[in-house]
């Protein structure tokens, strides 16, 4: 069973420092970072500790991170795919689906788990909201938060389409699913080079060229008829 250690902040480093220095709750006043620490709480996570389990995350809190990494790993429920993303220092999970309260159906495949010895500040969402709601000055931060959060999304997306590896990459990704019994990644079946170059509009030459390229960096392997993916991390960066 994993053990979580939950202790209050340190007494040189009080919650709302930790807090201030995370780019949504930079520079607000004192009065609204005081909110916030009533309604949050510090947890530690040693390196590989569950911090939700597959299923297990309801959007009722979101996870601030003071030092360390967080790993999210996101299933698709249809194909079992998975896109794992990293959440680093500084970093916040969750905000968005605090602000949106989305159906929980939609986030219902997330897995978290810490990447390094993590210090989190996990902040209540409905009190956040309210707290929000009221205060200019957060609701400001967290505008301009979410807004540099979608630009960096959206141009890392011009990037894929002017880098046809990333275009091929990020096919295989959609191509790859989880042994139940085993739990490696793999792809069954090798799309051809031919239809691997349709999908991702590219050339052949940079479809086969790229897939070499996963094999002699080692992320995959050959497992004829398809791969194995040593690295779904590096897979994922590589694609997005």
């Amino acid at each position: 069973m994993t053990v979580v250690s939950i202790r209050p902040a340190q007494k040189d480093e009080p919650q709302t420092q930790a807090l201030s220095s995370i780019a949504p709750f930079a520079d607000l006043p004192e009065a609204v970072l005081s909110l916030l620490n009533k309604n949050s709480e510090t947890r530690f996570y040693s390196a590989g500790e569950t911090v939700f389990s597959l299923g297990q995350y309801d959007g009722a809190e979101f996870l601030a991170v003071v030092s360390g990494a967080l790993r999210i790993s996101l299933t698709d429920g249809a194909t079992g795919a998975m896109l794992i993303e990293e959440t680093p220092e500084g970093g916040v999970f969750g905000l968005e689906i605090a602000m949106a309260d989305p159906d929980p159906s939609m986030f219902q495949q997330i897995a978290v788990t810490a990447e390094k010895d993590c210090n989190l500040v996990v902040i209540d969402a409905a009190e956040f909201k309210s707290i929000a709601a009221n205060r200019p000055s957060l609701m400001r931060n967290i505008a301009v938060y979410l807004a540099e959060q979608l630009v960096a999304q959206r141009f890392r997306a011009m990037g894929a389409h002017a880098a046809p590896e990333q275009r091929v990459y990020a096919v295989l990704l959609e191509c790859v699913t989880r042994d139940p019994l085993s739990g490696v990644w793999r792809i069954e079946k090798m799309p051809k080079h031919r239809e691997l170059a349709d999908r991702a509009g590219v050339d052949e030459a940079s479809a086969a060229g790229a897939v070499a390229s996963l094999i002699q960096e080692g992320v995959a392997q050959r497992d004829y008829p398809g791969l194995v993916i040593n690295d779904m991390s590096r897979l994922n960066t590589l694609a997005s």
